[in-house]
């Protein structure tokens, strides 16, 4: 369920992708797939409940729930050589650890879609490295796209604002 509400934070409201398109997504890989689960959740993250909208720090998350990569590691082998310290942000890595770790960024691991203003990617920021793991419900910049054009999924965001 945390790896759910991670992807629907980051789809939903970092990059405004419908986040129908993610519940739909879900439904046909999870072997344990719940309706009310599935797009309960969906719908939750979002912030189509009416209550507190929980946008998650997704580096924040990865660092709290695996703190020495293991499970990044195991399924993004590609990262397999990363030194634990960039594996939670390998784009951060400088173009020698990247050859030294045998994964360019861009090329053999996709860089970051989107990094949202708030996020402490090198830890402490506002929730101090602890609990939380939200950043309030400031929107996100694009990585090239000028200020203002975020992408939009294939339905506007879901949320009525398109």
């Amino acid at each position: 369920n945390r790896g759910r509400q991670n992807v629907a934070s980051y789809l939903a409201l970092d990059l405004n992708i419908d986040w129908r398109i993610g519940a739909d997504h879900f439904e046909s890989l999870l072997l344990d797939y719940d309706v009310a689960s599935n797009w309960g959740n969906w719908i939750f993250a979002a912030g189509l409940t009416g209550k507190r909208v929980s946008q998650f720090n997704i580096v924040k998350q990865s660092k709290d729930y695996d703190p020495n990569g293991e499970y990044a590691r195991l399924w993004c082998p590609e990262l397999a050589k990363v030194p634990n310290q960039y594996i939670h942000t390998p784009w951060e890595m400088p173009p020698d650890v990247q050859e030294r770790s045998g994964v360019r960024i861009g090329e053999d691991y996709p860089a970051p879609l989107a990094i949202p203003p708030g996020y402490a990617f090198g830890g402490g920021g506002r929730a101090g490295g602890r609990g939380g793991g939200g950043r309030g419900s400031s929107g996100g910049r694009s990585l090239g796209a000028p200020a203002g054009k975020r992408p939009q999924g294939a339905y506007g965001n879901g949320r009525g604002g398109g």
